[in-house]
């Protein structure tokens, strides 16, 4: 492995202009991330505690959208299902026992999109397709009749020549961003749960700094049947308008400094209330889609002045597959060397396909500061306990987080 610690990290927070988005976790491409990493996270598991391993899978073309609801007369009537289909290619035999995929993803799925849009009744308004494939030219890969059959059971190899990156801390930015979304959910329970009765969850969250003037632009769709006229849903608006604003200010009032924060809720170029209203909370309702890889990143968000990793993690195999499993560790390892060394960081981690996965082929260090020998070697030891073939997959099997 190629290690390279390096005196140039760039802070975006120096930088004139900042701008980061987040794509809410009722947006359709969130659904489909968040969906696709939950899939692979439970058939992993499936296959660990009945086979010893992973399985050859990927379900990182999952698609969601399509439906079409409208609101008539007072109620919502229901024209076309919202479609779930889980595309990819999933081993569904071992030694030719058989694994029914559909029966281990469906009752997950299902209890995801419960949890985030809870006005979308599962069982009567979804299309659940797990259309997945064992087509390939290799012998036994989808279909193995034995460990022999799954190669990374005995060598962890990378799948990919890929690079994946990672940023520590966050900026005051992109802390508001996240706690901006963050602000419409409770989070005690095994997934979030929308906090408000009034307003839908396909919310997006742009944020401009430029200079002091910190500006967020919030797509928040409020639910047809909580208004009768525009003077009630511009007043709906409004509140939340308020509310965030207070909100973010008292939450970052020791950290804003001179700068001056602007929160504006479905607003027009002129100022005005614009109209966006929603009958199950997410516009997979009225045909729109979502897809894997289109959203935000592996730390929840698209920030524009930042390098990104050229890989999306959602849904790939968390055995050997670069994108999702040193996007879990790389992140692991910038957040720890700002934690425990105090250095801002960003880490870029790129592998060769076929070549070790846990030594990959650079790991690019870019730190704030000339490091000392200790620094150093702390850093080190931080990379050799993250980057352990040995411990690893339990952490990744176990990573429930929602980004």
């Amino acid at each position: 492995m190629n290690l390279i610690i390096n005196n140039d990290y760039f802070n975006p927070s120096n930088n004139g202009i900042e701008i980061i988005e987040r794509k809410g976790l009722g947006h359709p491409d969130s659904l489909a991330d968040m969906l696709a990493k939950e899939c692979s996270r439970v058939y992993s598991k499936y296959c660990m505690d009945n086979f010893g391993c992973i399985l050859h899978h990927n379900f990182d073309k999952l698609y969601i959208g399509g439906g079409c609801f409208r609101y008539e007369n007072g109620k919502a009537v229901m024209y076309d299902k919202i479609k779930i289909k889980v595309n990819g290619r999933v081993s569904n035999t071992m030694n030719h026992q058989k694994i029914d995929v559909e029966k281990l993803l469906t009752p997950v799925i299902k209890e995801y999109i419960n949890h985030i849009l809870p006005r979308v009744d599962v069982e009567n308004e979804v299309l659940i397709d797990v259309n997945c494939t064992q087509n390939t030219k290799l012998n036994n890969w989808f279909s193995p009749e034995s460990k022999d059959d799954i190669p990374d059971t005995k060598k962890l190899l990378a799948n990919d020549t890929s690079l994946c990156v990672s940023h520590q801390p966050m900026t005051l930015c992109e802390r508001i961003v996240h706690e901006t979304e963050e602000f419409f959910w409770n989070f005690d329970d095994k997934y979030p749960k929308p906090k408000f009765n009034n307003i839908g969850q396909d919310i997006k969250v742009m944020l401009s700094r430029i200079k002091n003037d910190i500006n967020i632009t919030i797509c928040m769709p409020v639910y047809n049947d909580k208004f009768t006229n525009l003077e009630e849903y511009s007043n709906i608006v409004l509140y939340y308008e308020r509310l965030i604003q207070d909100y973010i200010i008292e939450k970052e009032k020791d950290n804003l400094g001179n700068n001056k924060i602007t929160v504006s809720v479905n607003r027009n170029e002129d100022g005005s209330v614009r109209m966006y209203s929603l009958i199950k909370g997410s516009c997979i309702e009225c045909g729109e889609e979502g897809v894997v890889g289109r959203g935000n990143n592996s730390n929840g968000l698209i920030p524009a002045f930042r390098q990104h990793t050229m890989e999306s993690p959602f849904g790939k195999n968390e055995r050997y597959h670069t994108g999702r499993v040193l996007s879990y560790l790389g992140n692991n390892i910038s957040l720890r060397i700002y934690n425990e060394c105090k250095i801002s960081n960003s880490i870029y981690c790129l592998t060769r396909n076929n070549n070790s996965l846990m030594k990959p082929f650079l790991l690019y260090i870019s730190v704030d500061k000339q490091i000392s020998n200790t620094e150093k070697e702390k850093i080190n030891d931080i990379i050799n306990e993250e980057l352990d073939e040995e411990t690893y997959l339990v952490k990744i099997l176990n990573d429930t987080s929602i980004y």
